[in-house]
């Protein structure tokens, strides 16, 4: 009588428990689960109980099944991240603590399966943060360095040419003063829209100052494709911008820096940009200037 009644008890903790628990045997073939993982998933209980734990895994994941089951052979528990896959093809990031128990007499995995979702997106949430800009949705100047190491590697090892441009606003600080800093905001989220839509998908565009920005261009057939790029974006920029019921026009300072495969002088070449920029500046603005 004891031993049913602890056994009742059992059943009830295990189908009432808040993270999905399953029970698996050696095989890896599910033979008991409880309602939080077939409903999370989407199953009925007879659907998962005819599966398999690589079932479960999306293909990626999936391979390391083998692998996992022969560390809680080995050590007896064993505690990692992956994904589940519901039934409707969406994707469950989870965290799994799996122990080997004896059950009947039967070597067996329980395994708790934690949702961390919510967990994924207020990591997700911290690296946006700390990578974007607030503002625009850009990359930042920390992700734009990162992005720009990784574009100079790729330049030099696949021999290829790489223009950095950088850009600094011309016309801005009227649109501050007159209006305040409100529409100079909204100013500047139009000027990142514009220069997404300047670029391939390939490249890449930061806000790397106030009103100053950045574009990595990759795999340039040559300095003269890099002059096109810029004056695509200052005839872009050029466009009247419709603030508080007024027209305004901005401009765009522009300085070229053509880095060979040779070249992988991150902070030189970011120099170099920087200093062509200001000579267009001198130069009348809404220009660019290359280099030497």
């Amino acid at each position: 009588m004891k031993i049913e009644k602890s056994q009742e008890r059992f059943r009830s903790l295990f189908d009432l428990s808040s993270d999905g628990l399953l029970i698996v045997d050696m095989q890896g073939n599910l033979i008991d689960i409880n309602r939080t993982a077939y409903e999370r998933l989407g199953y009925s209980k007879a659907e998962m109980l005819a599966m398999k734990l690589t079932d479960l895994d999306p293909s990626e994941f999936a391979a390391r099944v083998p692998e996992r089951m022969e560390q809680i052979k080995k050590h007896g528990m064993v505690v990692f991240e992956t994904a589940h896959c519901r039934k409707d093809g969406s994707i469950m990031p989870v965290e799994i603590n799996a122990r080997a128990i004896e059950l009947d007499g039967e070597r067996v995995v329980f395994s708790t399966v934690r949702d961390i979702t919510e967990r994924r997106q207020a990591e997700e949430k911290i690296r946006q943060m700390a990578y974007h800009d607030h503002l625009t949705g850009l990359p930042n100047r920390a992700l734009f360095y990162d992005r720009l190491q990784q574009a100079l590697a790729h330049a030099h090892r696949n021999r290829k040419l790489l223009a950095l441009l950088i850009l600094d606003l011309d016309h801005f600080k009227p649109i501050n003063d007159e209006l305040g800093h409100k529409y100079g905001d909204q100013a500047l989220i139009e000027v990142g829209k514009r220069l997404r839509q300047c670029v391939r998908e390939t490249d890449s565009v930061a806000r790397i100052g106030g009103d100053e920005f950045a574009i990595i261009f990759v795999d340039v057939a040559s300095e003269k494709a890099a002059c096109k790029m810029a004056e695509k974006v200052i005839a872009a920029i050029k466009q009247p911008l419709s603030l508080n019921t007024s027209q305004y026009t901005l401009g765009a300072s522009i300085g070229i820096c053509m880095a060979s495969q040779d070249d992988d002088d991150m902070e030189g070449a970011v120099s170099r940009a920087d200093s062509a920029m200001y000579q267009a500046k001198k130069s009348g603005r809404s220009c660019y200037h290359v280099s030497g």
